[in-house]
């Protein structure tokens, strides 16, 4: 698209991953790095567990054997008892406030309550069944299982696939989210995972499938904006209307929204521009209530 266009400027989307230590059996207690790794992931949207599933003598691993599923396991039970302290303090809290006579304090015993219950058999926040006023409520706790997971096992290409996919198939049963097999190491390393496909006789994970994965983990897509001054990706929650998207453009537009002309950015250029578009009929006009796809370009018409 800024090609097309020959912007001067280009903005596109950004994520922000962030490297976390390694977190140890005891962590909820203050052992190996404790409550900082703790502190850190509740600042997180999702979390991305990279687990070990390669063997290797020069890299020794903690607890001298290689399971990815058990060491999500550890992690993971770490987080839950993190969790059960918070719950269980907050629990206090509202005990005290029931005693004042405070008439939100029964609702938000039974729902702590639930959540301790569910903590205690080791199921996290985000495994629990809830309706929407618990999800909000539960929201403002800031628990550290209620983030939202994928998985990345990290391993060596073209090396012990049968039990990696063991591993795989396993995690996703547990949990039910995404789980990418990559070679971490050549991740880092390689600029074109085509290239590497001859060599193993397939093309390998690359930093693209794993960004993607955390979009759809985020539930997130991607929208444009684009002219010969500058062109613009837009991230925005999937099922976000048209009047929200002019939100994450600008706040003026989604107050002054009145229409938003809408078409596929592959589609436009594709008819060779924005006039050949319309012409073809490609160019759709849409209300506030339009749900914007991934992949839109969007003019949006407000007024001044």
């Amino acid at each position: 698209m800024s090609a097309y266009f020959n912007a001067k400027k280009i903005v596109p989307s950004a994520m922000t991953f962030v490297d976390i230590a390694g977190l140890v059996k005891g962590a909820s207690k203050g052992e190996g790095l404790g409550n900082q790794f703790l502190s850190h992931i509740r600042e997180t949207d999702v979390i991305m567990y990279v687990l070990r599933a390669f063997e290797s003598k020069e890299i020794v691993h903690v607890y001298e054997r290689v399971n990815p599923v058990e060491d999500f396991e550890i992690v993971q039970a770490e987080l839950i008892f993190k969790d059960i302290e918070v719950v269980e303090k907050k629990i206090a809290t509202v005990n005290k406030m029931a005693r004042i006579g405070n008439a939100d304090a029964a609702l938000e015993m039974n729902i702590l309550e639930k959540i301790q219950k569910n903590l205690g058999m080791g199921i996290p926040v985000v495994d629990m069944e809830m309706n929407e006023k618990e999800k909000e409520y539960v929201y403002d706790l800031w628990l550290l299982t209620s983030k939202k997971r994928m998985f990345v096992l990290n391993c060596k290409e073209g090396l012990e696939s049968e039990k990696i996919e063991v591993w795989k198939k396993e995690l996703e049963e547990k949990t039910g989210d995404l789980v990418i097999m990559a070679d971490v190491k050549l991740v880092g390393e390689m600029e074109d995972a085509e290239e590497y496909a001859e060599l193993l006789g397939y093309v390998p994970k690359s930093v693209k499938d794993i960004i993607k994965g955390a979009y759809d983990a985020l539930n997130l897509i991607t929208f444009y904006t684009g002219s010969e001054k500058e062109c613009n990706a837009w991230t925005i929650e999937k099922g976000a209307n048209a009047k929200e998207a002019a939100g994450v453009i600008h706040t003026d537009l989604e107050n002054n929204f009145i229409t938003a002309d809408v078409v596929n950015v592959d589609a436009l250029l594709d008819a060779g521009g924005w006039v050949k578009a319309k012409e073809l009929g490609l160019v759709k006009n849409h209300g506030k209530d339009y749900i914007v796809n991934d992949g839109d370009y969007i003019i949006i018409l407000a007024n001044k």
